[in-house]
Order: C-alpha cells, then sequence, then structure tokens
C-alpha cells in the first residue's frame, strides 16, 4: 500500500521577487542545467537517467548530492520493491538521443549501459520508502552548493514557497523553501534541517526536462 499522500502538506507563501521575467522555458533548462558550477562530477549521469524514470511514470525526481530519489511514496521497503524493479529494467534499456546542447555533456553516456544500480531507501523527510539510485561515492550536487551560488549562476528565482513535510514519528517536521525556475521545472531547495543557505535537493520535472534534455524524450 502506497504512503498517505496527505503527509505531504504544501504551504505557499506569495513571495513576489524581481525577476528578468519568464523567458522561454526550454531556453532556461537548458542555461541552468549547462551551468557547471551548479553540478557535480555525476551530473550528466543523474540526467540521463531521466527518461528510465519517465518510462515508470515518475513526474519528480530529487537530486540529492548522492542519491536520486523518487517522488512516489511507500509504506514499507516491500511494497517499494515493483518499482525499482521497473526501474531497474528501464535502466537496460537503451536510451534516446540527446538534444544538441546536451551532445557534448552526456558524450560519455551515449550507448553505454546505465553506470549505476537502483536501490530502496527511506526518505529522511517522512519516513516512507523511495525507490533511488544511490552510492556513497556519487556526486550529483557542485559541493556544498549555496542559495547565493544558484544566483550568481543563473539569477534570482521565479518564486519562492515553502513546503511542510510531516512525518508519522512524533518529531518536528521539514520545511523546505523552494527557489523555482523555468516555469517550475527545475527547484533548489533548501531544509531548515540544513544549515541556512545551503542546497539540500534540486527537484526536477521528470517529463518536461527529459523531453528537453533528449530527442522527444521517452
Amino acid at each position: 500500500m502506497r504512503f498517505p499522500i496527505l503527509l505531504v502538506l504544501p504551504l505557499v507563501f506569495g513571495l513576489a521577487l524581481p525577476t528578468a521575467g519568464r523567458g522561454d522555458q526550454a531556453s532556461d533548462v537548458v542555461k541552468i542545467l549547462s551551468t557547471r558550477t551548479l553540478w557535480g562530477k555525476d551530473f550528466p549521469a543523474a540526467l540521463s537517467s531521466l527518461p528510465h524514470w519517465n518510462r515508470i511514470d515518475e513526474r519528480t525526481v530529487a537530486l540529492f548530492p548522492d542519491r536520486i530519489l523518487g517522488a512516489t511514496p511507500f509504506r514499507t521497503a516491500e511494497a517499494a520493491q515493483p518499482t525499482r524493479v521497473a526501474l531497474s529494467q528501464a535502466l537496460s534499456q537503451t536510451r534516446p538521443s540527446p538534444a544538441p546542447a546536451f551532445v557534448e555533456l552526456l558524450r560519455g553516456l551515449t550507448g553505454r549501459p546505465f553506470p549505476f544500480q537502483s536501490d530502496v531507501v527511506q526518505s529522511v523527510d517522512d519516513d516512507s520508502y523511495r525507490v533511488a539510485i544511490t552510492d556513497s561515492n556519487l556526486q550529483f550536487l557542485a559541493p556544498r552548493l549555496t542559495v547565493k551560488q544558484v544566483e550568481t549562476g543563473i539569477g534570482r528565482p521565479e518564486a519562492v514557497t515553502t513546503q511542510v513535510i510531516q512525518s508519522e514519528r512524533d518529531r518536528r517536521p521539514v520545511a523546505l523553501t523552494l527557489h523555482s525556475y523555468a516555469n517550475g521545472a527545475i527547484i533548489f531547495a533548501e531544509s531548515d534541517w540544513m544549515p541556512p543557505g545551503l542546497i539540500d535537493r534540486v527537484i526536477l520535472n521528470v517529463p518536461v526536462v527529459s523531453a528537453i534534455v533528449f530527442r522527444g524524450g521517452q
């Protein structure tokens, strides 16, 4: 049985920020994903996994420093296993060709098996179980990436909102500050469980970003 969706309670506070304009979503995504100062050495592998997440109908994924976490919550590790198996099968399939803007970035991964394995991990946010790609040696984000570095590299966000995530345990909930770019396709998130100003994760809209990074995104 899947984890109750109501355990994640988004609270949105309209913080109006001056921006340079929303612009074209695809060009914004290309700019953000091509800004190398934001990403770690294994970021190309994270991008190359997006069509596989898309094939199992995962709408969003979160890139942490050392793992990619699916958004679908499960109550037990056993309940998550069929989805993990489906992701593993998807990872073994051929990826589509990258769009021209990403040919160089993904060159070393084209035509090769995906280099990492899927797993099931427990989320520190709500204690649910999620399908993940993880390894202690992975580095998807730039080390100790900050909000200031993000804004220096790609400008101020289009919107800043807050999401509060409850768990079943008797403990303080996790509050995320979400810095939204490219019409919400890419979100840089701070957590109040981390030092202020540090990016805890980056949330990607899988269908949107995959369709921009790859020809057809499937």
